[in-house]
């Protein structure tokens, strides 16, 4: 049994759950550094939400429901860190990054709010000097900074108390999915007659998606696929994954990172992470990370 909590799902979305029931079930208390290993940064901005972030039961009821639902119906797996900073759950994102990607390292801040504080409409990156400041406290009352930072493992600063969140396409991942992914519309039998009409309108190229229709047993369909950019991938030989994993648990190790809450996401229903790898991938690590916790 492990000494802290590690929670394993599908989509990586589903981690801003796992942190609010880690929080709710006393493993930490205010935010802490996350350490987000991952072969993409999830930190997209989201402007605007149907029900708010926050949840307002003063007495806690149902609080775990609702952000089981928030984090289902509401959020994306790439933009669920953000919503974690407006909660209170991070303070500042450490995005590690595989070796396999070519990014550079950067160390940026920004800022992020809710008009009125209400949890519903979200602000990035406002501009705010000393003079608007106390205005803009008016208008964005929950108002954070925070930093992120953007590296390798070997950069990972000393004794840090973090959440480690871990994403299977940091050892093995498809990158460009949506080469893969067809959607197939049955339409009537004009629009297929129609179908040249169709194909001619000049904003199509813009569109970055392309139109294949069909017959089949008297019935019409119009296939829909993205257009295809230039496959990307990293599905490197078991025994190179392994030495990732021992490399990722050995740098925690040295550089004292202490975590109050591990969560890893298989990515394997998005694509991004094949199942096969997934399956390998989660064995070696749940063998592994007992060393750190």
């Amino acid at each position: 049994m492990y000494k802290i909590p590690l929670y394993a799902f599908d989509e990586h979305n589903d981690a801003f759950y796992f942190w609010h029931k880690a929080k709710f079930e006393g493993y930490f208390n205010g935010p802490l550094d996350l350490l987000h290993i991952d072969a993409h940064d999830d930190i997209d901005p989201v402007t605007s939400f149907k029900k708010s972030l926050y949840f307002t039961n003063d007495k806690q009821d149902g609080y775990l429901a609702y952000y089981q639902d928030f984090a289902k119906n509401e959020l994306k797996i790439n933009n669920f860190i953000r919503p974690a900073i407006l909660t209170d759950l991070i303070k500042n994102v450490y995005f590690i990054y595989p070796k396999w990607r070519k990014f550079k390292e950067k160390k940026r801040k920004f800022n992020l709010a809710s008009v009125f504080g209400e949890g519903k409409v979200l602000k990035h990156n406002l501009r705010i000097n000393e003079k608007t400041l106390p205005k803009v406290y008016k208008v964005f009352p929950d108002l954070k900074w925070f930093e992120f930072s953007m590296q390798k493992i070997h950069k990972i600063p000393e004794n840090l108390n973090v959440i480690l969140d871990i994403d299977f396409d940091y050892f093995a991942c498809i990158d460009s999915i949506l080469n893969h992914i067809m959607y197939e519309l049955e339409i009537t039998e004009k629009q297929y007659g129609q179908r040249d009409i169709f194909l001619a309108n000049r904003t199509l190229p813009f569109s970055a998606v392309g139109f294949i229709f069909k017959k089949k047993e008297n019935r019409y369909y119009c296939q829909v696929t993205h257009r295809k950019g230039e496959d990307i991938s990293y599905l490197p030989p078991k025994e190179e994954v392994v030495a990732e994993i021992d490399n990722l648990v050995e740098t925690l190790k040295i550089r004292k990172i202490k975590p109050a809450v591990i969560t890893i996401s298989r990515s394997c229903y998005s694509g991004y992470c094949p199942k096969d790898y997934g399956i390998f991938i989660e064995d070696e690590l749940r063998k592994k990370i007992g060393a750190i916790i």
